[in-house]
């Protein structure tokens, strides 16, 4: 058994989830790629189709007409993600016990799942500069002091407004009249950090608004990509714009 194996005695499967959510930080994903490169083409491919499933079934879940909900259910779905397991968040490598956190991951991915159904916000648990946990709204973005709002033309019609806090490390993105895709392919959102590649946000099947955690040098764009999204941009972007 190789030391990567004795680390994650469960490894596709505990590293899948936050994989596909696009959770781990950088050093944590080049682990689990180079573990992916020693572990043979088997097992890499069905690791990759694990996380493929799971981009698949968020994507689909998601596919819904916003409507605005009631106040209670979003005050309510916000207390049950600050409720959450303090262990949903990406583990470190001594952290993982092989244990239930995918099952965690799944709670939390359920809760973002609920948001997007529930109305047009998707939020992204991130990590609170006050060190809590949870999910930051797109209201807590707006009614930050220092919320800054821009909005820049989409390719073909449209177009993306970024309200972004430096106090929060968040930002809420929405869409206004995009143009309407195939049903075999989907909007993907893209976390772009400076001299780092590409991080999936969201994948979007309609104008779903997403509230992602950002640093101000980061830039997020918008690529169109084949439904269920893709691992990174397959095409130049419909629109871009740099947090800062």
């Amino acid at each position: 058994m190789s030391e990567t194996e004795r680390r994650t005695p469960r490894p596709w499967l505990d590293e899948a989830y936050p994989y596909a959510l696009d959770a781990l930080d950088d050093d944590q994903r080049r682990a689990v790629d180079e573990w992916l490169d020693a572990a043979g083409p088997d097992t890499a491919a069905e690791f990759r189709a694990a996380v493929r499933r799971i981009q698949e079934t968020t994507a689909a879940m998601t596919v819904t007409d916003a409507v605005q909900p009631p106040a209670r259910l979003e005050a309510a779905l916000m207390r049950a993600l600050d409720q959450l397991d303090p262990q949903v968040r990406p583990l470190t490598r001594r952290d993982r016990t092989g244990g239930q956190w995918p099952l965690r991951w799944l709670l939390a991915a359920a809760a973002l799942i609920v948001a997007v159904g529930a109305g047009s916000w998707l939020a992204v648990v991130v990590d609170r500069p006050d060190g809590g946990s949870g999910a930051i709204t797109a209201q807590q973005v707006l009614d930050e002091p220092d919320s800054r709002e821009s909005s820049v033309p989409i390719d073909g019609g449209g177009a993306m407004t970024v309200s972004q806090s430096a106090a929060l490390g968040a930002a809420a993105v929405s869409f206004q009249d995009m143009p309407p895709l195939p049903a075999d392919r989907a909007y993907q959102l893209w976390r772009i950090p400076t001299g780092n590649a590409p991080k999936s946000v969201a994948v979007m099947t309609d104008e779903a608004s997403v509230v992602t955690a950002v640093d101000p040098a980061d830039t997020l764009a918008v690529t169109v990509e084949p439904a269920g999204g893709s691992p990174g941009p397959t095409s130049p972007p419909i629109v871009s714009m740099t947090v800062g």
